[in-house]
């Protein structure tokens, strides 16, 4: 009996540390991916125990649905199926994926809703002021209402960050309209009614975490945090079982300092503000945030809004439709529409916030 003791000492030692290593390797832990799409990056974390497949799967699976939304809306890659729509002739169809019919229809709804303040059709307007993804010389070549030899040499010899003249906004004005792609659900097609010039960097960062969002849950991860440049959809809860929290940053470039914490469970947040693309001449601040019922640079106090919607896309075209409207009008909206947004703008002394009512409940301090 005694000789025993031992090895039953041993078996109890390996069965403890074999209970050890399999709590271990089911226990939940978080996971971090990284990587850059959409001319920006992107980061995300989620909890997973090995029920679910290897980080490495899952990674592929993410990147491959984000490079999908890149790959169809992006106006940097001249032949995206956004940019071959924008080439396609005017009143002839064009054979539309779902995902880009679909963008193109809920943003002429939040046209609408704005009064036409916020445009995807204003890509022109966009790229002549110096913002879009091109230079102006490349918009105006492919644009007949801008295509004039000496504009296309003074876009050339004055760079990208110059006021253009006002004949020329006024000449890209006539390509704008919301109204002027027709969206065909049943044949699937989209028609350009007039040279509209559609740029989708509005709404298609929040749809790029929409879709990474999804291809998590299609690979079996329920708890997420997921942000690409700067948009965020978050769902469920670390492995502490603490909810995630999301900062609202104070809109100056050299300050991590956050305005607002937020908690909004399994839901897109977006920001949107006049301090990262912009260029400043002769003291006066214009920013990549044009009106396109005027063709200028929104010009108000908003500094920076934050919106929580049940999905990235919209909350980031209510974001830009804000940042256009200006804190005024924006919030008025807001209220009138049930909308979640925070406004924090700029006043004498520094910064100043609001809530709408649909927002506050999100806010935790």
């Amino acid at each position: 009996m005694p000789k025993r003791f031992p090895l039953t000492l041993v078996l109890i030692a390996a069965l403890v540390l074999a209970a050890a290593v399999y709590y271990q390797s089911t226990r939940p832990s978080i996971h971090a991916l990284h990587g850059k799409t959409m001319g920006t990056t992107y980061n995300i974390k989620y909890v997973a125990d090995n029920s679910v497949p290897s980080e490495d799967v899952i990674g592929k699976q993410v990147h491959r649905a984000l490079q999908d939304v890149d790959d169809r809306m992006s106006t940097y890659k001249p032949d995206s199926e956004l940019m071959r729509f924008n080439r396609h002739p005017v009143d002839q169809p064009f054979t539309a994926s779902a995902d880009l019919a679909s963008l193109i229809s809920e943003s002429q709804k939040i046209s609408q809703m704005s009064g036409g303040a916020y445009d995807v059709t204003s890509g022109a307007l966009v790229n002549l002021w110096g913002f879009g993804a091109g230079n102006q010389a490349t918009v105006a070549s492919l644009d007949p209402a801008l295509d004039d030899p000496a504009f296309i040499q003074w876009l050339e010899e004055s760079g990208a960050s110059h006021i253009p003249p006002a004949d020329k906004i006024q000449e890209a004005m006539k390509t704008v309209g919301y109204g002027s792609v027709a969206v065909d659900d049943e044949q699937k097609t989209l028609t350009r009614l007039k040279p509209v010039f559609v740029d989708l960097s509005s709404i298609a960062k929040g749809y790029g975490v929409d879709q990474a969002a999804r291809a998590l849950e299609a690979q079996g991860v329920t708890d997420y945090m997921v942000e690409v440049g700067g948009e965020v959809r978050i769902r469920g809860h670390k492995p502490d079982g603490q909810v995630w929290r999301i900062a609202i940053r104070q809109p100056e470039l050299l300050t991590e300092q956050a305005d607002g914490i937020i908690e909004a469970d399994n839901k897109g947040i977006a920001t949107s503000g006049d301090y990262l693309n912009y260029y400043e001449q002769d003291g006066v601040h214009y920013s990549h945030l044009i009106d396109a019922r005027t063709g200028y640079p929104e010009k108000h106090r908003l500094a920076s809004v934050a919106v929580v919607a049940d999905d990235t896309a919209t909350a980031d075209a209510y974001a830009t439709m804000f940042m256009i409207l200006g804190e005024e009008k924006g919030l008025a909206l807001a209220e009138k529409e049930g909308l979640a947004a925070y406004f924090i703008y700029h006043t004498g002394k520094g910064f100043e916030s609001v809530a709408s009512t649909a927002f506050r409940p999100f806010l935790v301090q």
